[in-house]
């Protein structure tokens, strides 16, 4: 959003060159009185003549006066072309590119001082010299104009004054250190962008910029100088902008930047810039109005003195470890006549404390983005006072209290986003009186309650809403009725209890993002969901009361990406026409409907498909066996009536969790499961399998002890190696998406949603599986939860049963094992469910201070041959022990009394 703002603030000194430069040679007018030089008009089209020019850009070079051409200017006085200007007009779209070789005729035009070929498609030749003859050349652009090799054709233009190489060669190295030498020859030089080019050898770059004496402006954005940055003494004395940007330099901020007294602009962002920010470099630049330090890791509390700001229209220290108070001044008094600020944009630091009183004195301030700090207090009533500003970001910080109504002042206000906040009270039409340009609003994630009239009409026209866990209801806001042009709408739980308002359709024409998702919305879906919303990519109206059929239009939807429908009353079959030009569905979740009939098989063309969820409603028949050539990561089928046997999922490796509980599934779990490395997550129970549990369930290699985590977003969605992980990223930060699935854990049904990921399960039960417990299961030490109850599993519990270190439920009840419970199982320490009941164990229960605390009377029922543990009986060996100990005692007693006996007689035969 940042940078979308930043574009109306081209740094002055570089618009002061441009415009230099442009009054400069735009003054040379064409002639209509005298034709252009032949030679120059015959080297122009043999330049054409070579050129691939689709959009006929070029169009008008016929004819005797090429001083008319396009892009062609010619001297006044002699004739002679002067200028040629042919960057690309439509902002490098490659429609409006010229292309192809660049012919050697360029250089009969020796009195030519101004080339600009930028953003184009050109090449050039290593032996090949266009440039070689241009003596009189001032200015030269070259930026994305193509790729080949030019650093040895430059020597020869000692007139250069203006030096544009940027992103030549983009996609491969052109620059090397080869002809170094003819830097030293621009004496007059006073432009440098060499940005974009992987500069081989960049400390002997570096030094030989640093002899350009009369240099002023230095862009080397994306130029791989890494370490080279540190460790040159450069001596830039005349610079007054200076961008080293985007270069991944690991280090501090060298002591040299010292030497700096005239810069006016400094960029020093999205590196990996480290160590306290030295302020001798805005103590010691009074003409400094840029500074750039976003996405390093600085720190310091650079914002401490308020006064070293005063000539700073441009601030960015974002993504960086900046903390302390902001402006924290005495008296609230500003250390300036005036802040000249017109940007700051400090967010995700860790900046704290309170908003200063002083903030309404930053009177020319258009964009401030504080969030992502540690912001607290309240916002204060001098925000209104910024009647400059364009964007208000405080989002995810700690402020509290109520909105003042002065923001309803800010009338060039577009962006107010003050979400994710701990914010309370009312907001009512005040908030909003002057508002008129406002496009965007975000204050969800607050404890407000919005309260304004039914008849209100908003003075502005919104493009993107969300309020969030914000108290809109209970009547559906009928303020937006009047709003034409929403493109993102989330009103997700709030509170909102009412009939789908029949207007809704018109609002909602264009929307992109809709989330209407846990609200008591009453009335059709086909009220919400129209045939004309071809703009729509999300969708989210789960945990609310709609009715009606899934609407067919669905599948004209080519930019889908996320349909939640799930948690409804929505009846009737599935859609049947999903199409493959859907390429951007991979989320779809329906479950907990009263939807029947069968899986479509046009399912199968969403071939993008990452999450499949159709569980809790009354869908029958067997699964479409192309469902397998999906590339699916959740698959959530349960609490159906699916018949025929589980599919051989061997192929889609990436899946991460399947679940088909509770349908009439038969056979025998396929053997091609066990190719799923990353499953962390597999419920078959309440089916009607039978056979073993395969051996090879060990190869769940996600599940190892030394398995790591793949990243996950910690809202509910795994994050994979596929091309739209960015997708699922983005959209599930930012649209808070879950999948809830329900787990049979700790002998009760428990939902997961936001800590699904972190779930490790195997759930087997319920069915007629015989055959032995594997012992490779116990190589799993990632479960969490293991139920394999109800069946039919004899022999041992595995003797390794303790190396499931982070077990919380086992549940092996119901079934003919036999044998004595492994001392290993008094091992699990998190274990908070244990239910051993109803099989032929025998022996003693093991001991253990945590296993004790785990028999509620249940755990162990039904095993006659148990003892031990009370009720039960006590196991041979402690009674044998028992009586040992009785037989001992009674004998001390004995002996003891023996013993006072003699005592007694040998004093009293002392007494005679």
């Amino acid at each position: 959003m940042a940078s979308y703002f930043y574009s109306n603030f081209v740094p002055t000194l570089l618009c002061a060159l441009l415009l230099i430069q442009t009054l400069e040679f735009g003054h040379s007018i064409a002639l209509t009185n005298v034709r252009c030089i032949a030679t120059e008009r015959e080297a122009l089209l043999k330049f054409k003549q070579n050129l691939t020019d689709p959009s006929r850009r070029l169009g008008s070079w016929t004819g005797e006066g090429c001083c008319k051409w396009e892009g062609v200017k010619c001297s006044e006085k002699t004739g002679h072309v002067s200028k040629l200007n042919l960057r690309n007009p439509c902002d490098g779209l490659e429609s409006c590119n010229l292309g192809g070789k660049i012919h050697p005729a360029l250089n009969e035009l020796k009195f030519l001082k101004y080339l600009d070929l930028s953003f184009n498609d050109f090449i050039t030749h290593k032996t090949q010299k266009f440039l070689t003859s241009l003596h009189k050349l001032e200015y030269l652009n070259l930026s994305f104009a193509g790729h080949g090799q030019i650093s040895n054709q430059l020597s020869n233009l000692s007139s250069l004054r203006y030096l544009d190489l940027s992103g030549w060669g983009f996609w491969e190295p052109s620059l090397s250190t080869e002809k170094l030498r003819s830097l030293s020859t621009f004496s007059n030089l006073k432009y440098l962008d060499l940005s974009y080019n992987s500069l081989i050898n960049p400390k002997e770059w570096l030094s030989s910029i640093n002899m350009l004496s009369s240099l002023e402006c230095l862009l080397l954005t994306g130029c791989d100088l890494e370490d080279a940055f540190a460790s040159l003494p450069v001596n830039f004395t005349t610079l007054r902008f200076l961008d080293l940007s985007q270069n991944s330099i690991n280090s501090s901020i060298p002591p040299w930047f010292q030497n700096f007294s005239k810069l006016e602009h400094l960029d020093l962002s999205d590196n990996d810039l480290q160590g306290i920010f030295p302020t001798f470099i805005l103590e010691n630049n009074q003409w400094l109005r840029f500074l750039g330090v976003s996405s390093n890791r600085m720190e310091g509390q650079l914002l401490k003195n308020s006064s070293i700001f005063c000539n700073l229209q441009v601030l960015m220290l974002s993504s960086n470890k900046f903390s302390g108070r902001i402006f924290d001044t005495k008296d609230d008094a500003l250390n300036c006549r005036r802040s000249n600020l017109k940007i700051v944009d400090i967010y995700n630091n860790n900046f704290s404390g309170y908003l200063p009183n002083q903030l309404g004195n930053f009177k020319d301030l258009e964009f401030l983005d504080l969030s992502q700090n540690s912001i607290s207090g309240p916002i204060l009533d001098t925000m209104g006072q910024l009647l400059s500003l364009t964007m208000l970001n405080l989002s995810f910080n700690k402020l509290s209290g109520t909105i003042p109504e002065s923001v309803g002042q800010i009338s060039n206000l577009k962006v107010m986003d003050i979400s994710n906040n701990q914010l309370d009270g009312i907001v009512d039409q005040l908030h909003f009186a002057n508002l008129t340009n406002l496009i965007v609003l975000n204050i969800y994630s607050n404890r407000l309650v919005i309260n304004v009239s039914a008849s209100w009409v908003p003075p502005f026209q919104i493009q993107e809403i969300r309020m969030s866990s914000c108290k809109v209801g209970p009547e559906f806001p009928n303020w937006l009725r009047m709003q034409k042009e929403v493109s993102i709408l989330d009103m997700s739980n709030a509170s909102i209890s009412d009939e789908v308002p029949h207007w809704l359709l018109d609002v909602l024409s264009n929307v992109e993002q809709l989330d209407l998702s846990s609200n008591m919305l009453r009335g059709n879906i086909s009220r919400i969901i129209g045939k004309k919303m071809p703009l729509l990519t999300e969708v989210s109206l789960s945990r609310n009361n709609l009715s009606g059929g899934i609407p067919n239009s669905l599948c004209m939807l080519d930019a889908l990406s996320i349909l939640d429908l799930s948690k409804n009353q929505l009846f009737g079959r599935l859609p049947r026409c999903w199409r493959k030009s859907q390429a951007f569905l991979f989320w779809i979740s329906l479950g907990d409907n009263k939807i029947d009939g069968q899986i479509p098989y046009s399912i199968c063309h969403l071939e993008q498909l990452k999450v499949l969820g159709l569980h809790e409603n009354g869908l029958k028949g067997v699964l479409p066996k192309c469902l397998l050539k999906l590339d699916l990561v959740i698959l959530d089928l349960s609490d159906n009536q699916l018949t025929g046997r589980i599919p051989l999922f061997g192929n889609p490796r990436s899946f991460k969790m399947i679940n088909l509980g509770n349908n009439y599934f038969t056979g025998k779990i396929p053997l091609q499961l066990c190719h799923l490395a990353e499953l962390q997550y597999l419920s078959l129970s309440h089916n009607n399998l039978y056979g073993g549990i395969p051996r090879c369930f060990d190869n769940f290699s996600r599940m190892w002890a030394n398995s790591t985590l793949s990243p996950v977003d910690g809202k509910g969605i795994f994050l994979v190696n596929f091309r739209i992980k960015r997708i699922f990223l983005d959209i599930i930060e930012a649209r808070n998406m879950v999948l809830p699935i329900v787990v049979r854990i700790k002998r009760r049904s428990m939902e997961y949603t936001r800590t699904l990921p972190y779930l490790f399960s195997i759930d087997l039960s319920s069915n007629a599986l015989d055959g032995q417990i594997p012992v490779g299961l116990t190589r799993l030490a990632q479960l969490k939860n293991l139920n394999l109850s109800q069946n039919k599993l004899i022999g041992k519990i595995p003797s390794d049963i303790g190396n499931l270190k982070n077990l919380e439920s086992l549940d092996l009840s119901n079934n003919e094992l036999s044998g004595e419970i492994p001392p290993s199982i008094s091992n699990l320490d998190f274990l908070s469910c244990l239910d051993l009941s109803y099989n032929n164990l025998s022996g003693p229960i093991p001991s253990g201070n945590h296993l004790s605390t785990l028999d509620d009377g249940s755990t162990y029922r039904g095993n006659n041959g148990l003892c031990g543990a009370p009720p039960l009986k006590v196991c041979p060996r402690d009674e044998l022990t028992n009586m040992g100990r009785q037989a001992y005692h009674n004998s001390s007693e004995d002996e003891s009394n023996e013993g006072n006996s003699a005592i007694v007689w040998f004093y009293s035969g002392l007494g005679p």
